[in-house]
């Protein structure tokens, strides 16, 4: 299948079921996201899609949001020291998972946020380590967010 990776359209359809997407899964891992807090972040973006922070989504031909990824300047990990930017919101509508949807949503953000002067770039997944390290990011150290364990990452620029 083909996929068209393209900036987040603000205060569209595909903005309210990535929206939907993350709050439904990583709400456990945040006190400071909601539904609201993923709108933002798209219409955010959408402002200056040259700027910080960044969305992406992944298009199938048939118009069917197949997975979306996100460059925040900063993340929502509690005590983090790592300065940013952060991949974040890397998420794949199950229909589409095994396919590499998520292999090239990250490899854009990166791209971007790089285009954009970014150096190294941060993330932090609670069970995704390994699928990461297939795209040259690297273990920085073990934590937690909100009891949940999370290994935080690196893709140094």
């Amino acid at each position: 299948m083909n996929y068209q990776l393209v900036d987040m359209p603000a205060d569209s359809e595909f903005s309210r079921t990535a929206a939907r997407w993350g709050f439904d899964q990583w709400e456990s891992l945040s006190s400071n996201e909601s539904l609201e807090w993923y709108l933002n972040l798209h219409a955010d973006a959408a402002r200056d899609p040259e700027a910080l922070p960044l969305c992406i989504a992944a298009i199938t031909n048939e118009q069917v949001l197949a997975g979306t990824a996100s460059v925040t300047i900063d993340d929502d990990l509690p005590g983090s020291i790592e300065p940013g930017p952060w991949i974040a919101a890397v998420f794949v509508n199950p229909e589409f998972r095994g396919e590499g949807v998520g292999s090239m949503l990250v490899n854009e953000a990166v791209r971007r946020a790089r285009s954009l002067g970014a150096g190294d770039l941060y993330l932090y997944t609670e069970a995704k380590a390994e699928w990461y390290e297939t795209m040259g990011w690297q273990r920085v150290r073990e934590d937690y967010s909100l009891n949940h364990p999370v290994t935080v990452m690196v893709h140094r620029g």
